[in-house]
């Protein structure tokens, strides 16, 4: 069972209305620490299904409070062990819960930050996409490819990919310039050193056989990217571990990227641009299938005025990826077949 620990600090006159809100959400547990300044600190053990409903209705109630804030803490473990929670009867005259959790994923805010944090650049982030290149074009320009998926296990493209198709879903442009910002600097520096070995390491007019797998477009390479996108979205909505998703994120974008780099090295024009339209390919249905999730995981922003601007974004984001990926099938089917 996947705990969270809210921390809410806010006057005690509040305390009433507080004390209302959670007990609607029915948390295991919950205690108070007086604080200086007339503020008192009330510590709730939360279920992930219930943080975020809870979070919008204690920010929605004390937001303009003097000294109010929310710190959102992950649990580890609790003992005693709580009991498993009970499915609450329906009543037929009960309102419907404006926010309503599907497959137990974690809050909004958590989710945002998580991401952020994984798509940020950061010169960690610039050090582990030069590595990952390195290793990627010192590989395939070898006559035996053995760690190719070395490249993949250290490249970090999951979050920026990720955090641009939260961006989209929830029509926050700031984070969708970001990601692809971060995108474009990872792909400049795979691009940048993939030339060098082109230009210096790979004979002219020669493929070998990893290099000419990625010159090509089927329909294995776009359920490979889909099913990556999806299972990178879940992996963030549901609190789990995304490392092994990002080697699938990273096998679906590293490898084209830099043997289209690496062939424009070696001057080998027709063979670079199937291999970007691959890699074209794989972005358009990473974001696809990841966006498809979060909008089915009912990922909105808090605010009302919002939702309609986010809703009215993550269609336009949809048909764009959709409209993207139907114009790439149709270069891959007259261009390059």
């Amino acid at each position: 069972m996947s705990l969270r620990l809210l921390q809410i600090v806010l006057p005690s006159s509040g305390l009433n209305r507080l004390e209302h809100i959670l007990d609607e959400a029915a948390p295991p547990s919950r205690w108070r620490t007086d604080l200086d300044n007339d503020l008192i600190l009330t510590s709730v053990l939360l279920r992930t299904e219930v943080v975020e409903p809870v979070c919008d209705a204690v920010h929605d109630e004390f937001k303009l409070a003097e000294g109010f804030r929310m710190v959102l803490l992950p649990v580890e473990a609790t003992h005693p062990t709580l009991p498993a929670a009970e499915p609450e009867p329906e009543a037929k005259d009960a309102e419907k819960p404006r926010w309503h959790p599907r497959f137990g994923r974690i809050s909004r805010e958590e989710l945002i930050e998580d991401i952020e944090s994984s798509s940020r650049t950061t010169a960690i982030f610039l050090i582990m996409v030069a590595l990952a290149s390195v290793v990627a074009g010192d590989d395939l320009s070898s006559p035996t490819q053995a760690i190719i998926i070395g490249a993949m296990v250290i490249a970090p493209l999951l979050g920026p990919n990720i955090s641009l198709a939260l961006g989209t879903t929830l029509g926050d442009f700031s984070m969708v310039r970001r990601a692809i910002r971060s995108n474009l600097v990872g792909v400049s520096i795979a691009v940048a050193i993939a030339l060098v070995f082109g230009m210096f390491f790979l004979p002219p007019g020669q493929l070998n056989e990893e290099m000419a797998i990625r010159t090509r477009v089927d329909l294995g390479d776009v359920l490979l990217a889909l099913c990556s996108g999806a299972a990178g979205a879940i992996a963030f909505t549901s609190g789990a571990s995304a490392t092994v998703v990002g080697v699938m994120v990273a096998v679906a974008l590293l490898p084209p990227t830099v043997v289209c780099a690496m062939l424009l090295g070696a001057r080998q024009w027709l063979p670079a641009g199937e291999s970007a339209t691959l890699a074209a390919t794989n972005i358009v249905c990473i974001n696809l299938a990841a966006a498809a999730v979060f909008m089915v995981q009912g990922v909105r922003p808090s605010a009302w005025w919002e939702k309609d601007t986010a809703r009215v974004a993550a269609i336009r984001a949809m048909i764009m990826w959709t409209a993207a990926l139907t114009a790439l099938a149709v270069l891959i089917f007259f261009a390059w077949r």
